[in-house]
């Protein structure tokens, strides 16, 4: 029996939808997701699976989505497409994780994020199990960016702004309208790629300076160059901080 009661469709965000995907808020649906995923541990990695049977990675994705009633795209890559990206250190337990692990740049693994940086995964040779984005080299390396679909309930205090609710610190929010590069500050100071921002995502920003001809921050030593062509800022007004 559907659960439509558990979500509710949350046309007012104006976000674009891809694939026919929509986006959903609830309270618990999330922390439910987490709870079921959890349940599959064990079932054994099949390419094309989408069962209890079987599952690879995507399958794994779209068959615990579709459990809630939130339809996802079958390929991990169109998966990548849709949503609404986030950041990594915004991620939140239900978000969906991706990974290039074939090198090329391209999206070839999805996870759901689970909290403390641990995901769960169809992984190739042991099933679906939990990993770590950070103390396992693999997955920290190979992490390609993040997205939503079940949007996340904004607190009274906080509120929204442009469709994604308002951080901490948060100064404003870009919108990618052609393809633009994201960069990584190192530890020499030196900016580095990261990887392809898309047009349609959004991101927050936390910083603004005047390096490199102007560069957006976006937490995590993540920059946005200051391109008008590619890009649309806006600036958090004061009123929705309070």
């Amino acid at each position: 029996m559907k659960r439509i009661a558990k979500v509710v469709i949350t046309a007012a965000l104006l976000l674009p939808t891809f694939f026919g995907v929509e986006k959903a808020s609830a309270a618990n649906i999330n922390e439910e997701m987490i709870d079921y995923s959890k349940t599959l541990i064990g079932i054994p990695y099949v390419y094309g699976g989408n069962s209890t049977s079987g599952f690879d990675c995507s399958g794994f994705l779209k068959f615990v989505y579709d459990k809630f009633d939130v339809s996802l795209p079958r390929i991990s890559s169109d998966q990548y497409a849709g949503g609404t990206a986030v950041n990594k250190e915004d991620l939140i337990p239900g978000d969906l994780v991706f990974f290039n692990t074939t090198g090329g740049g391209k999206v070839s693994h999805s996870g759901i994020y689970l909290g403390d940086n641990q995901f769960i995964h169809a992984d190739s040779t042991k099933g679906i199990k939990i990993s770590n984005l950070e103390t396992e080299r693999y997955w920290k390396n190979a992490y390609h960016g993040a997205k939503r679909y079940i949007e996340a309930p904004a607190t009274e205090a906080a509120g929204m702004f442009q469709g994604l609710d308002i951080r901490e610190n948060q100064v404003g929010v870009i919108e990618v309208k052609k393809s633009i590069n994201l960069w990584k500050r190192d530890s020499d100071n030196k900016l580095t790629f990261e990887r392809v921002l898309n047009p349609g995502e959004k991101y927050r920003v936390y910083a603004y300076d005047s390096n490199h001809g102007g560069q957006y921050g976006l937490g995590g030593d993540l920059y946005i160059t200051d391109m008008k062509s590619h890009i649309n800022y806006h600036s958090l007004p004061q009123v929705a901080k309070n």
